[in-house]
């Protein structure tokens, strides 16, 4: 298995960038203030998204870099099979933006044309809450996401083309009961001829507090037709979230297929976990 090394450090050396230039200019303290900056704040605290496709308009913490990551595994059909270790780093810029790198740190697909194993692809992306949540209204958000193609081609573990996303978000909370709903746009590169291919996304999350620590969410979702390699499907998802503390969030769950060209079913479990405040780290004395 050969990982692309040299994409991977233009990856992190860009999210490094970003770390050591923003806190100066988006969380310096007011000098008309004496009052600490709260993206100075030390006290850290996890947003987990997992287990939903369904992204959330809750930005991470400002200044906050948080760790996901989650291993899955996914019956496409016909006696198919697919292993995936993914995940990456969430930074929040700012108490509305947040920086997202994600990776497919390992996969493994066997089908009829027999067992490949590599890297998979890097997606760099932002997401920004525009309109914060009232008595009479969600909050409301946009995230854009942009593919870096790192995955084997050969292999059939990726397109090898760039493609681009972005996504409308609402959040609302009724009650104890918390809704997250996106409209997904995809813009994939097409493979055999120039120009791109285009489909549609839905995905609705409904999180139930079990307990104080204990959540269940049941999300369905699915895409229209992307091209004929890609038909259109719908999947149903039933996932569990617990807060083990306020940095640590583990989750698992089920994927079900509703439509014929889903995958039949997907199992997963993941983690969530806010590794420090790198904005306090770098305030000067």
């Amino acid at each position: 298995m050969q990982f692309p090394s040299k994409l991977s450090a233009l990856c992190a050396a860009a999210g490094l960038s970003l770390m050591l230039w923003l806190p100066s200019f988006l969380c310096a303290e007011d000098p008309a203030s004496p009052a600490e900056s709260p993206c100075l704040n030390r006290t850290v605290v996890s947003v987990p998204s997992r287990p939903t496709v369904t992204l959330a308009t809750d930005t991470t913490q400002c200044g906050v870099v948080e760790l996901e990551y989650g291993l899955e595994r996914q019956w496409p059909g016909a006696g198919a099979n697919r292993d995936d270790l993914s995940g990456g780093l969430r930074l929040g810029l700012t108490h509305n933006l947040d920086f997202h790198w994600y990776s497919g740190v390992f996969v493994h697909l066997m089908n009829g044309d027999g067992n490949r194993t590599g890297y998979g692809d890097n997606w760099l992306g932002l997401r920004y809450r525009f309109l914060g949540q009232t008595k009479h209204r969600p909050s409301l958000g946009l995230f854009y996401e942009a593919k870096i193609p790192s995955a084997g081609v050969l292999e059939g573990l990726g397109s090898g083309e760039i493609d681009h996303s972005i996504s409308f978000l609402a959040s609302k909370d009724i009650g104890k009961i918390h809704f997250d709903f996106n409209l997904i746009e995809l813009l994939a590169g097409r493979t055999s001829a120039p120009g791109v291919d285009h489909n549609s996304g839905f995905a609705l999350a409904t999180w139930l507090p079990l307990t104080r620590r204990l959540n269940v969410v049941v999300e369905p979702y699915g895409y229209t037709l992307l091209n004929p390699a890609s038909p259109a499907f719908a999947s149903t998802t039933l996932g569990f979230n617990c807060k083990v503390q306020p940095r640590l969030y583990l989750d698992t769950g089920l994927d079900v297929g509703v439509t014929h060209d889903a995958p039949q079913k997907r199992v997963f479990v993941g983690i969530t976990y806010a590794i420090a405040n790198m904005y306090s780290w770098l305030k000067p004395r």
